[in-house]
């Protein structure tokens, strides 16, 4: 009967977005999990009116796993030669020379991607139109082996400290082991001012949590504290998108989170392929999608920042 049924979903799916023939549907790709290429496929079609906005327009790359997570896996910056005249790819200046990358537009991409067994997606924090001008800073939080519950404190650090200096802020579950806190930029910066911007949020709450941060790009000097990562900002660095999976057992994804969620009961690994959409239904708004709209007073921000680390009030 569950074979029955797999067939039938694995039809609908072969029918959901010509032209594209998909292969290998009952190829389980998360052995703990039984979650096939199929379900995948699947999954991609139901989250993609929610994952498209923050695709659109956007270079990516791929990490792909063609044998599951048992399997090898390798990261593809570079769509093949092969892909379908209809999938979009742009060509852009990379450190290798000319680098043509996938953009995905729409769900039929999305699932031709995922008939590529790419977990998960990665995007620029820039447009194809306006490179140099990213939409977000983001300050990765990584926890390596500090507790998540310092992640969470440090989060919620991160959105005050934005408030003081009158910033709007955002947070996602990466999906893996931390959080990614994005301020959003409106276009405003180009990425050196971007990584200066997340580095000078960094200094302020290393400051203030100097038991439970730090900025060590060495894991081994990090003393069990959570590395504030600012350098994710510079130009053709990658984010993992929301609502891309993640090649982990339970098969789970970055996702947009509410402010009101990042509490105690918080986990890194608490939304999946398997409850994202209903989450998503269920909340109707998607709560980080201001990061993709707000263009917040940054010379006002930046001000108020030196003065916060020369020691000076910030208001005025």
């Amino acid at each position: 009967m569950a074979a029955r049924s797999r067939q039938i979903r694995n039809r609908a799916v072969a029918q959901a977005t010509p032209p594209q023939r998909f292969t290998h549907l009952d190829k389980v790709l998360f052995p703990d999990d039984g979650f096939t290429k199929g379900d995948l496929i699947r999954y991609a079609l139901a989250i993609a009116p929610w994952a498209l906005p923050y695709l659109r327009d956007r270079p990516l790359a791929v990490e792909r796993w063609p044998d599951g997570l048992q399997g090898h896996a390798f990261f593809q910056k570079h769509a093949p030669a092969h892909t379908p005249a209809w999938v979009r790819t742009e060509v852009l200046a990379g450190d290798e020379g000319q680098e043509r990358c996938f953009v995905c537009d729409d769900a039929q991409t999305l699932a031709f991607l995922a008939n590529l067994a790419a977990i998960p997606l990665h995007v620029w924090s820039a447009r194809v139109a306006s490179l140099d001008k990213p939409d977000w800073c983001i300050l990765d939080l990584d926890p390596k082996r500090a507790p998540f519950s310092h992640v969470v404190t440090l989060a919620l650090a991160a959105r005050a400290l934005c408030r003081e200096l009158g910033l709007p802020a955002y947070v996602k579950a990466s999906g893996s082991s931390g959080l990614h806190v994005l301020v959003p930029l409106g276009r405003q910066l180009d990425h050196a001012a971007s990584v200066a911007l997340a580095q000078l949020l960094a200094e302020v709450l290393v400051r203030r949590h100097p038991g439970l941060a730090t900025v060590a790009r060495n894991p081994r000097a990090r003393g069990g504290r959570v590395y504030l990562d600012a350098f994710q900002n510079g130009r053709g660095k990658l984010l993992v998108s929301p609502f891309s999976p993640r090649p982990l057992p339970g098969v789970p994804v970055s996702m947009p989170l509410r402010w009101s969620e990042v509490n105690a009961r918080l986990g890194p690994r608490t939304f999946t392929a398997a409850n994202a959409v209903a989450r998503m239904q269920r909340l109707g708004k998607d709560p980080l999608l201001g990061v993709l709209r707000d263009s917040p007073d940054l010379d006002r921000a930046f001000a108020r920042l030196e003065r916060l680390l020369a020691g000076r009030p910030t208001r005025g």
